[in-house]
């Protein structure tokens, strides 16, 4: 094991510092891993050439990603399979799979990717896995139907959005325990933290709507109305613009965050699900379940700018970009 993976898990408050500072100082390559449910694949595309350079085949209808950037592992959800896929990003070969008596949809991992956090839709419970033994260590009974997951900046707490339930869960991951709930709106789905890691965005699907949660009080500063049934959201490395695909009506809306406001409405690829920034080329890459694709938006000018194409039913729903290392 590197040593400085042996460091971060012992220090599990300040991780966050010292992953920047691993990643900076080393020459990474941006991907994108996007779960192919169609197919029970993951495209993944060189974000350098915006073309997909390898295709890896996993269990059943693949939907949820969580990278780990500094072991370089890829955990994949699969519903039909009741599994997760552990593939290794430097070889695109798949390692192992965990096991489950769920169909797991939202995943996520802990800020020194020691422990992964698996959405348990069906009994209200987040399930806490050791990705080093890959055992399953904890479960938190969470609200109605959980769906998306974030873990705070500093690594501490796990943001849980409760479809059924229209609120938003916060989990003290060091004592596995719920200590709040923050009311949003009706079936909270896709969940992101803001580049300056103080707000939290959740997408509230039927009231077409993205709330915005102040993370160091745990309370709505701000509901916007976005497109029609909205799904998931990205930000931009300093928070300012907000990102979020609408499946129903195959747009993108660009909200600046400081006036609270959409200020831009983007075309993109039918039916778009994932949806994630890259702050080295400034570009938001876009799934789409529709038409088998990846919309690419440049940020600097709100306009898409290509497509590439991927497997059947792309959706890549998490944080899908990751980098790898020499």
């Amino acid at each position: 094991m590197p040593i400085f993976r042996v460091l971060i898990k012992s220090l599990p408050v300040i991780t966050g510092g010292l992953f920047l500072c691993v990643m900076n100082t080393a020459d990474a390559e941006p991907r994108a891993y996007i779960t192919n449910q169609g197919e029970n694949s993951v495209s993944v595309i060189s974000l350098m050439t915006n073309q997909v350079i390898s295709t890896i085949v996993t269990a059943k209808a693949p939907v949820g990603v969580a990278i780990d950037d500094i072991d370089h592992k890829l955990y994949v959800s699969n519903v039909e399979s009741r599994s997760i896929s552990v593939i290794n990003m430097k070889t695109n070969a798949v390692m192992s799979e965990i096991k489950l008596k769920i169909a797991p949809v939202g995943i996520t991992l802990s800020k020194s990717g020691s422990q992964l956090f698996v959405a348990d839709w069906f009994h209200d419970q987040v399930l806490v896995f050791d990705t080093t033994t890959l055992n399953q260590t904890g479960a938190v009974a969470i609200g109605k139907a959980p769906s998306g997951m974030v873990v705070s900046r500093e690594g501490a707490t796990l943001y849980v959005a409760n479809r059924d339930s229209d609120d938003v869960g916060v989990i003290d991951i060091r004592s596995q325990k719920l200590v709040n709930k923050i009311s949003v709106g009706k079936h909270p789905f896709g969940v992101a933290l803001g580049g300056d890691g103080k707000t939290l965005y959740v997408v509230n699907v039927e009231s077409n709507s993205v709330s915005m949660i102040d993370t160091r009080k745990d309370i709505v500063i701000a509901t916007i109305s976005v497109g029609e049934h909205p799904y998931c959201v990205t930000t931009n490395a300093d928070g300012t613009r907000a990102y979020v695909t609408n499946t129903g009506a195959d747009t993108v809306s660009v909200i600046d965050t400081v006036a609270k406001k959409v200020i831009a409405t983007i075309s993109v690829d039918g039916f778009p699900e994932g949806i994630a920034f890259d702050a080295k080329s400034s570009r938001v890459y876009v799934a789409s379940w529709m038409d088998n694709a990846v919309s690419v938006i440049d940020a600097k000018t709100n306009k898409k700018i290509s497509s590439i194409p991927t497997g059947s039913q792309s959706r890549a729903f998490g944080q899908f970009i990751g980098n790898i290392t020499n």
